[in-house]
């Protein structure tokens, strides 16, 4: 199974770009070479869906409004209980956190870190692939070295949706 950027499950993954374009991409490739998946995302369900093509997969959306498969971004350690049921239910899965920004600026930087690390710890014992879309420009040096050190480093083209991220995207496409 070759995989982009010769991913290997009992890994977690930093992508660092703006928007999480390359991110999705990279999870929906993941599902179609036959990964289970799960999506924990800031963007309402349907326009992921929709936006990505994401079709049947579970997509839980951080928010502070009630609902199935909405999570509260405060609740980190319920949220950790979710994507690890998930991950340990489904074992070689794939699962795209996009909402580190969001769940850093309700919870602090600090518990946000520790919640990667915990994720991070429980993947490493299973086969999953855990994909972490971050804007490097919402930390600071500091911060981005912390979050750094324990994770696989994936570097994105800077430029949002520049000519750079279209090529990448389309040689994604072509893999």
């Amino acid at each position: 199974m070759k995989r982009p950027y010769n991913m290997t499950g009992g890994l977690c993954y930093l992508v660092k770009e703006k928007k999480p374009e390359i991110s999705f991409r990279i999870f929906k490739m993941i599902m179609e070479d036959g990964a289970p998946g799960l999506c924990v995302t800031r963007l309402h369900p349907e326009r992921a869906k929709k936006d990505f093509g994401l079709g049947d997969v579970r997509i839980i959306w951080l928010c502070h409004t009630p609902g199935e498969d909405y999570h509260d971004p405060t609740a980190l350690g319920t949220l950790l209980k979710v994507i690890s049921k998930f991950i340990q239910d489904e074992g070689e899965c794939v699962v795209l956190f996009d909402g580190f920004e969001y769940l850093m600026m309700n919870n602090g930087f600090l518990q946000t870190l520790l919640f990667v690390e915990n994720l991070n710890e429980f993947v490493m014992q299973n086969k999953a692939i855990v994909i972490l879309p971050v804007c490097p420009d919402t930390l600071d040096e500091k911060e981005l070295a912390l979050l750094e050190r324990d994770l696989q480093v994936i570097e994105t083209p800077t430029v949002e949706r520049g000519l750079e991220a279209t090529k990448l995207i389309k040689l994604l496409d072509n893999y």
